[in-house]
């Protein structure tokens, strides 16, 4: 019906809420914000159905928003209809809205996930009804990614702490975005930058490419970019194997063998130069942690001691601007590392190390697996993955083609 049609039977029913809801509908789609908000609220005032009240309520709230420097009176709105029916998601997105305008990130992030509860729960029901999307869409709620969104945007304003950072990530990569919301994610990814740590967790279980025996207990590995993932890819899930780590870190966050050694039952040595970071790994952890100068060490010396096998499985070298002294004072000659991922930091460093070891390590007779690990789509290059042959077999779908690898791209399969 057109607004002559329900203004007709708005004066033959002039009590029926129904009707009256539906002409400020009309009114609200001609821009007529007067007439629309004077009769949503004659429809809220005079109806005892719960449903229509919380409708009208938002439409109210819509109309003043529309209007400049209305937020207040938009917000009071609002949170009339989402303590009507709290376990709506449309009023706390709107809110949400408002929120952003005023710059209260704490009261958006609220009901971002107040929001996000009540949109997960009804997308949980064995069936939802066509009316019920229907009237969601009409109340200008697009769906849950909105609310996830807010949800990163309020966590990132309040904090500017990699929380943040990883829900906006986690829309962009795990997520098939509508056109208009993947550009607001990317203009955010944009200017906070790309979370300092890329997890695996269980859900990229089924996009992850190279799978390998175990996998599917893995909750959360702990290396900043798939490194952990990378060696047990290679290894297609060794258990008992071997590594040397230098520039371990600390024991779980960021470390490169901690997966390896509680999930898998690999043993090796740990070298750092921090006091704090050995202590903290020696409580943590079973293996050997050496706390020292990683470029004063003579490691032949070092294996002897330890009775380190020849054959070794994974060498860590990840020791900033110090990774090439390491390099060097390494006897690859007499010892064999079957996979290596090498530090060497050339999006701030240049290129001169990464060629200076790429040089010793083809001499030697490693070859790279994955050139210029990035951990930003657009490159930040800083480690090189080499792998020898003669102790390990990579399959060569693990060889990368590219020279530089965006880490997720290299490790997941794109959303189907």
């Amino acid at each position: 019906m057109n607004l002559r049609q329900k203004l007709e039977t708005h004066i033959k029913d002039p009590k029926n809420a129904f009707k009256i809801y539906d002409l400020a509908k009309e009114y609200d789609i001609l821009e007529n914000g007067a007439m629309a908000v004077s009769l949503y609220l004659k429809a809220a005032d005079i109806s005892e159905d719960k449903n229509l009240q919380y409708k009208s309520l938002i439409g109210i709230a819509r109309c003043y928003d529309r209007q400049r420097d209305r937020n207040y009176t938009s917000e009071g709105s609002l949170l009339d209809a989402a303590a009507l029916i709290p376990e709506r998601p449309e009023a706390h997105y709107h809110l949400c809205t408002i929120y952003e305008k005023m710059k209260s990130w704490k009261r958006c992030l609220l009901h971002a996930n107040l929001g996000l509860t009540a949109a997960n729960a009804i997308a949980e029901l064995p069936t939802i009804s066509g009316t019920a999307l229907r009237e969601q869409e009409e109340l200008g709620f697009l769906g849950i990614q909105d609310l996830e969104y807010y949800q990163a945007l309020a966590k990132w304003s309040i904090t500017g702490q990699q929380d943040g950072k990883q829900l906006f990530f986690n829309l962009k990569y795990k997520q098939n975005l509508k056109p208009y919301l993947l550009e607001k994610v990317e203009k955010a990814l944009g200017w906070i930058f790309y979370p300092d740590i890329i997890p695996y967790v269980e859900t990229d279980l089924d996009r992850f490419k190279y799978k390998f025996d175990g996998i599917e207990d893995i909750k959360i590995n702990h290396s900043k970019h798939f490194q952990d993932m990378f060696v047990l890819s290679a290894y297609k899930g060794k258990r008992k194997g071997s590594y040397l780590e230098i520039g371990s870190g600390g024991p779980f966050i960021h470390n490169n063998t901690a997966l390896l050694e509680t999930k898998f039952g690999w043993k090796g040595i740990s070298i750092d130069i921090d006091d704090g970071l050995c202590y903290a790994f020696g409580e943590a952890r079973n293996n050997t942690v050496i706390c020292t100068d990683a470029t004063a060490i003579d490691y032949e010396e070092l294996f002897k001691l330890h009775c380190v096998d020849p054959v070794i499985d994974y060498l860590q070298i990840d020791c900033d601007d110090y990774s090439m002294a390491v390099l060097e004072r390494l006897p690859l000659h007499k010892f064999k590392f079957g996979v290596i991922t090498f530090e060497h930091d050339s999006y701030r460093l240049g290129t001169d190390k990464k060629f200076a070891a790429k040089k010793i390590f083809e001499e030697a007779g490693y070859k790279l697996a994955v050139s210029n690990v990035g951990f930003h789509e657009v490159g930040y290059p800083y480690e090189d993955w080499y792998y020898h042959p003669d102790v390990v077999n990579i399959p060569e779908e693990m060889i990368a083609k590219k020279d530089t690898n965006f880490i997720w791209d290299y490790m997941m399969e794109p959303i189907a």
